[in-house]
């Protein structure tokens, strides 16, 4: 379940292939050898009779008849001679052995008893077509007959058994196989990518058309898809744009006609009612506008900017545990102001002081902001990146907010390359794990 479809691919043709080297193995122990053993002599009577016949020729005719009848019999791949002793470093093979047997029973039927017989392979034949299967006969007078026949069941092609470039003809055919998979593979791949790539922004991205009719079709629905959702977002932004010009107008006038009032505790209600509703319309055009700004390559340093929004607050309980040195993230100021101010304002909101850290050991800067507050339950912590989503079940935004704070940070920092982890802090409440990556400082 682990396997990409490439590697399932791959995996299915080398089992494929396996299975078609056991076959051929199996017909080869099967048959092939069987037959081959027969050619020698096991299971046909064929060579082990005239072997049998020629040795009693050759011991029972004159000895100035016996090169006239070895030169008979020399024809067709095989060569006939008498020696004197056998070969030095004449060894037995025991693949050969049965073909010594057969010999050896044919002569006993012709009442050449204890005859010693040795058979083995002398490599290549003169002709190319096989090995030389080289018969070595003890004759009646002491000397020894020795037959060379050329073995066809093992053939050769320039020198190689012609099983050898069957295999490697296999194995080229398994190899052209894979590279043509892994390249009829390669738009799905990119497919893939693209796709991922789509969840970082709101404008489409452009998948170029290739492969098969039904690769290609699946890609233009998939551009055919991310048109019509960024048309939808553009039109929700648009919608969201023009109510909050409006309700800017309007509360801007309900805030001048608030402060003509006569101050009383119902003035200053409505003066902070006006306030937070104006603070959640610029949240929510924030979050809105966000998706079509563009990602460009930004590098700030995240120690300064820590320091930069302490300095603004002036605020006793941010606690900073800072490097001295720079620490330079791909990532624009902007974006990471708003990334701190949230994150260090839910530490306060929630907690009595806030503890912001940098740890910059690694390759990714991590930025670690923990509280001592009451913490979020384990099974809220991915929930809590959902808009308009708030553990606080009250409507006052001083204690619940808009929901929305985490949701822009998340997208902030993912569509710069971080990532955003809640966990347990040892000061008893929460710690926001901010991963960002390293960049080069200019210049």
């Amino acid at each position: 379940m682990r396997l990409g479809l490439l590697a399932r691919i791959i995996l299915i043709v080398a089992v494929a292939f396996f299975a078609i080297q056991l076959l051929a193995l199996f017909f080869y122990f099967g048959f092939g050898a069987g037959e081959g053993r027969r050619t020698l002599g096991e299971g046909s009577p064929s060579l082990p009779r005239q072997v049998a016949s020629l040795v009693q020729l050759v011991d029972e005719v004159p000895a100035g008849l016996r090169p006239a009848l070895l030169e008979a019999f020399s024809e067709n791949g095989r060569t006939a001679t008498i020696l004197s002793a056998l070969p030095d470093g004449l060894t037995r093979t025991s693949g050969l052995i049965r073909v010594e047997r057969s010999i050896r029973a044919a002569l006993a039927l012709r009442g050449a008893q204890g005859r010693q017989v040795w058979a083995r392979l002398d490599g290549r034949s003169e002709s190319g077509r096989g090995d030389a299967l080289s018969i070595y006969v003890e004759l009646a007078d002491g000397g020894y007959l020795w037959l060379d026949v050329e073995d066809r069941v093992t053939i050769r092609l320039l020198g190689v058994p012609i099983g050898f470039f069957a295999g490697l003809f296999g194995v080229l055919v398994a190899l052209a196989a894979l590279l043509a998979v892994a390249r009829e593979m390669r738009p799905i791949t990119r497919l893939a990518r693209e796709v991922d790539r789509v969840g970082e922004g709101i404008d489409p991205v452009a998948i170029p058309e290739r492969g098969a009719p039904e690769l290609r079709k699946l890609i233009r629905a998939v551009n055919a898809m991310q048109e019509r959702i960024a048309a939808l977002v553009r039109n929700r932004t648009l919608t969201l744009g023009a109510i909050s010009h409006d309700l800017r107008t309007y509360l801007t006038r309900l805030r001048l006609r608030v402060e003509m009032m006569p101050e009383t505790r119902y003035r200053d209600g409505a003066i902070a009612d006006v306030e937070a509703m104006q603070a959640l319309v610029a949240d929510t055009l924030d979050f809105a506008q966000d998706s079509f700004a563009p990602t460009e390559p930004a590098c700030a340093d995240l120690a300064a900017a820590l320091r930069a929004y302490a300095a603004e607050q002036d605020d006793d309980r941010i606690v900073l545990d800072l490097p001295d040195h720079p620490v330079p993230v791909a990532i624009g100021d902007k974006a990471l102001a708003r990334v701190i101010a949230n994150l260090v304002g839910n530490a306060l909101r929630y907690g009595e002081r806030a503890f912001a850290g940098i740890e910059a050991d690694g390759a990714p800067v991590v930025l670690v902001i923990e509280d001592e507050g009451p913490g979020i339950p384990v099974e809220e912590r991915e929930r809590v990146f959902e808009p308009f989503h708030r553990l606080e079940t009250s409507r006052n935004r001083d204690s619940g907010g808009t929901g929305l704070g985490l949701t822009i940070v998340r997208r902030l920092v993912e569509r710069h390359g971080g990532d955003i982890a809640l966990g347990s802090s040892g000061r008893g409440g929460l710690a926001v794990r901010v991963t960002l990556p390293r960049a080069e400082p200019p210049g």
